[in-house]
């Protein structure tokens, strides 16, 4: 259960898992205060549709509610559905108000008014109709929006996406805004959703045997089993996070961000001085 004084800045956040992932150095400068930019330049439109998704992710059930209200025989009222959709994005400037503290408006706007154009377009509609289970269950029970969930025990915290609670189970869902694997699930998010799960099963006492990933780009709504795999690895991984906040210098990872890391001379810096100290 929920240790309502425990420190939440002592825990480590699901979020650093998948940093990890990434590269562990990302973990290890981020720790001591080294954060990079939320919105490089050049890459404001970019950042801007990222959290434009993101709200669309969140507003999926009742894009399908007024798709289902507005189609005809034929296609349906498209105006009306864009008009939907700009509504379900009218908040956006103020909900990710810190994200988007160094855009300017007027781009802001562009970007929102090009953005909403687009679902203008059918084949997005036409898999959101299509959208299956993980719909179906937030139409009939709705979602906690982006459930804060920590575990004392684990030493971990982190904020699902959506929380969907039917009477029989509780299911994690994450809203991803880039491209969708051909079949299933990306590893990394395989891994946090069972980092999820754990933290849902500490808290509500239950076993979490799914969880769903949309993949909301495309409208590609995946279901995937909590496996002992990726249990394993989000206990290993917070394992290693531990060690690296400690002060672990670690190596980079397999394929690590290094064309568009903020880090990259702190980091060939660091890894200078530690080879001297080494005699290498």
């Amino acid at each position: 259960m929920r240790a309502s004084n425990q420190d939440h800045s002592a825990l480590i956040k699901v979020s650093e898992l998948t940093r990890y992932l990434r590269c562990p150095r990302l973990v290890y400068f981020a720790a001591r205060g080294h954060e990079q930019p939320g919105i490089t330049a050049g890459g404001e439109r970019a950042a801007i549709e990222h959290l434009l998704w993101k709200e669309v992710g969140f507003h999926l059930p009742q894009l399908l509610a007024s798709l289902d209200v507005q189609e005809t025989e034929d296609e349906p009222e498209m105006a009306s559905f864009v008009q939907t959709v700009a509504d379900c994005l009218d908040g956006v400037a103020w909900i990710y108000r810190a994200e988007l503290q160094s855009v300017e408006m007027a781009l802001f706007e562009e970007v929102m008014h090009s953005f909403v154009e687009r679902f203008r377009e059918t084949p997005w509609l036409t898999n959101l109709k299509a959208g299956g289970t993980v719909i179906e269950l937030e139409r009939a029970y709705s979602f906690d929006r982006e459930r804060t969930l920590l575990s004392p025990r684990l030493g971990m915290v982190g904020s699902v996406d959506k929380l969907i609670r039917t009477e029989a189970e509780l299911i994690p869902s994450m809203i991803k805004t880039g491209r969708s694997p051909e079949y299933g699930v990306w590893p990394s998010d395989r891994m946090q959703l069972a980092a999820y799960a754990m933290l849902i099963e500490e808290e509500f006492e239950t076993i979490v045997q799914r969880g769903f990933v949309e993949y909301v780009r495309t409208a590609d709504f995946r279901e995937a089993a909590i496996k002992k795999r990726d249990r394993a690895l989000a206990f290993q991984l917070l394992s290693r996070v531990k060690k690296v906040q400690a002060g672990f210098f670690p190596e980079k990872g397999a394929n690590p961000p290094c064309d568009r890391c903020a880090f990259l001379e702190r980091c060939e810096t660091r890894k200078t001085i530690l080879s001297k100290l080494l005699g290498r």
